[in-house]
Parts: C-alpha cells; sequence; structure tokens
C-alpha cells in the first residue's frame, strides 16, 4: 500500500526540487496531486498499463440499448475498452462478438429479437452506450470483460494497493512530468529509469497476450535461401 503524497515527495527528490526531511506546501502537494491522477488516467488509455480485466454480469430487461457507467443502466465505473462479452439464459452462455460502428450500422433491423451474438460498445463519456444484436428478452445476463482506468489517489493520503513494479514507475515518470514546473532538469537517469519500470510494468502486464502474426508460406518457400549479402 502507498499514498499519493509518499509517491510525489519521491517523484520530487529524484529531480532535487525538495530535500530529504523537506515537506511540500499544501498547493504544491495539491497540483502534484492532479499531476499525478492525469499521469494514472492517461496511463489507462495508453493500453498495456491495467493490470487487470473486470468482469462483471448485469441483468438484461429487453432494451436494444443499455447504459453504462455511474447512474446508468449498468451502474459501474465506465469501461473505456470491452474484451470479451457473453450472454447467459439458464445454463447456457452464448460468445457475443464486439463490432463497431460501421457493422452495427449495417444491420438492417436492429430490433430483430433473439439471442444476440454482436455487441456495439460506442464508448460515450460519461456514459457508454451497449447495443446488442439481435435484442434478447428480459430473463438474459451479459457478462462483461472490460479495462477500466487505474485508481485514482482522492486525497494526498489516500493508499492505493499497486502490484510489483508499477511503484517505481509512477514515481519516476511522475518526476519528469513535475520538473518543468520546478524548472528542473531530469537527470539522465531518471529518464532511463522512467522507461525502463514502465517497460517493465507493460511487458508484465502483456505477458499473457496471445497475439500471432502470420506470413504468407509463399514468401517463406520462395525466399528461405536468400542471402542478404549476396544478393540472391
Amino acid at each position: 500500500m502507498t499514498t499519493a503524497i509518499e509517491i510525489i515527495t519521491q517523484s520530487l527528490r529524484k529531480i532535487h526540487a525538495i530535500g530529504r526531511g523537506e515537506t511540500l506546501q499544501a498547493d504544491e502537494a495539491q497540483d502534484a496531486l492532479t499531476a499525478l491522477n492525469d499521469m494514472i488516467s492517461s496511463w489507462s488509455v495508453e493500453g498495456g498499463y491495467v493490470f487487470a480485466e473486470t468482469s462483471e454480469t448485469f441483468n438484461l430487461t429487453g432494451s436494444n440499448n443499455y447504459t453504462i457507467g455511474a447512474g446508468g443502466d449498468f451502474d459501474t465505473d465506465r469501461p473505456y475498452e470491452i474484451v470479451t462479452a457473453y450472454t447467459t439464459l439458464g445454463s447456457i452462455d452464448t460468445p457475443v462478438d464486439l463490432i463497431d460502428q460501421t457493422e452495427y450500422a449495417n444491420i438492417a433491423d436492429k430490433s430483430a429479437r433473439g439471442t444476440a451474438n454482436q455487441l456495439y460498445y460506442d464508448n460515450n463519456f460519461p456514459l457508454g452506450n451497449i447495443k446488442l444484436y439481435p435484442v434478447p428478452d428480459a430473463g438474459h445476463t451479459l457478462t462483461l470483460n472490460t479495462y477500466k482506468v487505474l485508481s485514482r489517489f482522492d486525497s494526498l493520503t489516500s493508499t492505493v494497493d499497486l502490484p510489483p513494479g508499477y511503484n517505481a514507475a509512477l514515481v519516476f515518470n511522475l518526476a519528469i512530468d513535475l520538473a518543468p514546473e520546478y524548472e528542473k532538469e531530469p537527470m539522465m537517469t531518471v529518464i532511463k529509469q522512467a522507461a525502463k519500470y514502465k517497460s517493465v510494468v507493460f511487458t508484465s502486464n502483456t505477458r499473457n497476450d496471445k497475439n500471432i502474426s502470420s506470413v504468407d508460406a509463399v514468401l517463406l518457400d520462395s525466399y528461405s535461401d536468400y542471402n542478404v549479402y549476396r544478393g540472391y
């Protein structure tokens, strides 16, 4: 567990904006808290820095549109990305494909009813909209696996439980963000450490991704013996 003021203090020491034992003025601390939360929000939507998917199940009412976000039909934190989804009726789960705006627009009869197998999410703010096709009747449930923004610090003394590697990544990268405010130039070692720790976090979070790239077999067969130095 760590607090915002601990991260901020360590960050400012990295750029020699404050010395050991020194404390920040209240207004400076609040400005740094804003910078820290802005950085966390930015990381959330960059991709690769959210360390866990959130799985939630919602009851469907027969509507063809559901809002999601605080106070919405699905009253939860608004996700910035839906990763996978499926509907359930009784004991039967049905996978739901995620489609984009163009694909949804090309559906001729958007009011057709049945077991949903497609989902369009518009990612609006502050409430996103989820549209299912075909439109499932009441009694179905929808399970969403989503990415949501990283937890922000509500105050200087509020705590957040972070996985290994995140504290160092926040400290060094916040130091770089705060440096211009204090007319400081981060040392190269700080810049390199910031990049290193951010990369460690990214690698850790994407380790289980199964992205597979393919190469045309014709290319492999035709050029497997090509010598770049001799030109044949």
